[in-house]
């Protein structure tokens, strides 16, 4: 809470505060993610995603009660399996600042709620968006947004997250379709907030009193075409896709990377990432935006090592998309870009490029955090740790109170 308080009055107090805030998480993705995605798709100069951003650092991701140890992880491997976060417990340490236990969601060990990053940033008078591969009333998108005791909640969820402080809400949960992208005999309304929200969604009359209605968008065309142009005020996006993009189409879920043909029916994450940003780019106070790889974690957890790479290199393209897409409009001098993991799945490891997965779960492993803009200085002065491999690195809750100082708040204390 000390070092909250500290971050909060040196980013308010400086020049160097910034004015938006992009925050891109590789579900389940720790370092030998991201380097297989870089050694399947190799830049021919030689250039990688993150080369000349200023900070590379490392981050540790235990849950409330846990710990990190950089002795005891690579000399006993199975140490790295114990008890670790999931991620509820980590969206919340990365967006509030506070520990809590695993299946939370902005709510304290205690039961109490937490105040999400998407209400301190709107408190602070900015546009907030969330947009993932994967329902976006799981857990990342949904403990940046709003409060639940149980992640698992997903009407409870939806029904809070589509009226709260959110403009933009892009992912998966369509209730007529299948992962195929197929139109289903019976809907499944439970990833949408029920039938009558869904209803209303369609008929373009969801929203508070005083409060512009959500507009409803469902198609890759009228993802590619809000990227561009005149946007609506507020937009919930829902491809035709039950619970991922492309992670759980059919095919062999072990091929290499790319070899089983994707469905072409959705956008790409890189398609939805700057349909968001064309909406909140406009506000004059700013914006906050979530970008989540979320399928990178279902890979990892079904032991699919083509997909998962499939899913990294889909989310690192939409890193450089959105990046391009800020210097493009003149604001990526004034934006705070960070892209990270919410925790490592599968204890991904082998020598390189022949990577195998050890286990079907979460670990304890340091996960990679790459910064650049106003403000990402801070994250080297928390980084007082150092891990034998790894290098420096500082704490999920670190992170949270970076963010949370950007709102130019000091929510919490």
């Amino acid at each position: 809470m000390f070092t909250h308080l500290l971050v909060s009055l040196s980013l308010a107090a400086g020049a160097a505060t910034p004015r938006n805030v992009v925050l891109f998480i590789a579900d389940g993705a720790g370092f030998l993610h991201y380097e297989a995605a870089r050694l399947h798709e190799p830049d021919p100069t030689g250039r990688q995603v993150y080369d000349g951003w200023p900070v590379r650092l490392a981050m540790c991701t235990p849950p409330d009660g846990g710990t990190y140890d950089p002795e005891l992880t690579w000399r006993d491997p199975a140490w790295c399996d114990r008890d670790p976060t999931d991620s509820a417990a980590a969206i919340t340490a990365m967006t509030t600042g506070v520990k809590t236990v695993n299946g939370r969601l902005a709510v304290d060990p205690r039961g109490d709620p937490l105040v999400t990053l998407a209400q301190a940033m709107a408190a602070a008078g900015k546009s907030t968006g969330v947009v993932t591969t994967v329902p976006f009333v799981h857990a990342t998108p949904a403990g940046f947004s709003v409060s639940c005791r149980d992640r698992g909640a997903y009407p409870q969820i939806a029904r809070l997250m589509l009226g709260g402080e959110l403009d933009v809400v892009m992912g998966a949960g369509h209730p007529w379709y299948d992962d195929e992208g197929r139109r289903c005999d019976a809907a499944d309304f439970s990833r949408v907030g029920g039938a009558a929200i869904w209803d209303s969604l369609v008929a373009g009359t969801l929203g508070a009193a005083g409060e512009a209605p959500w507009s409803l968008i469902t198609s890759r065309g009228q993802f590619q075409d809000l990227a561009r142009g005149a946007a609506p005020r507020r937009v919930v996006g829902v491809p035709p896709v039950r619970e991922t993009l492309q992670e759980q189409r059919g095919g062999d879920p072990l091929a290499a990377p790319f070899d089983v043909p994707r469905n072409e029916d959705v956008p790409t994450l890189s398609e939805m990432a700057l349909a968001a940003l064309n909406v909140l780019d406009e506000d004059p106070e700013g914006f906050c935006l979530l970008i989540e790889g979320g399928a990178v974690d279902w890979a990892s957890h079904d032991g699919r090592p083509g997909r998962m790479i499939e899913e990294m290199t889909d989310f690192n393209r939409a890193v450089e998309a959105v990046t391009a897409g800020l210097d493009e409009r003149g604001l990526l001098g004034e934006t705070l870009v960070v892209v990270t993991a919410d925790h490592e799945c599968g204890h991904l490891a082998g020598p390189v490029p022949a990577h195998v997965f050890l286990t079907g779960d979460h670990t304890n492993s340091l996960v990679p955090l790459f910064a650049r803009g106003p403000g990402s200085g801070s994250f080297a002065a928390l980084a007082d740790d150092t891990d034998p491999v790894r290098g420096p690195y500082l704490d999920n809750c670190e992170l949270g109170e970076v963010l949370v100082g950007a709102a130019g708040s000091v929510v919490g204390l």
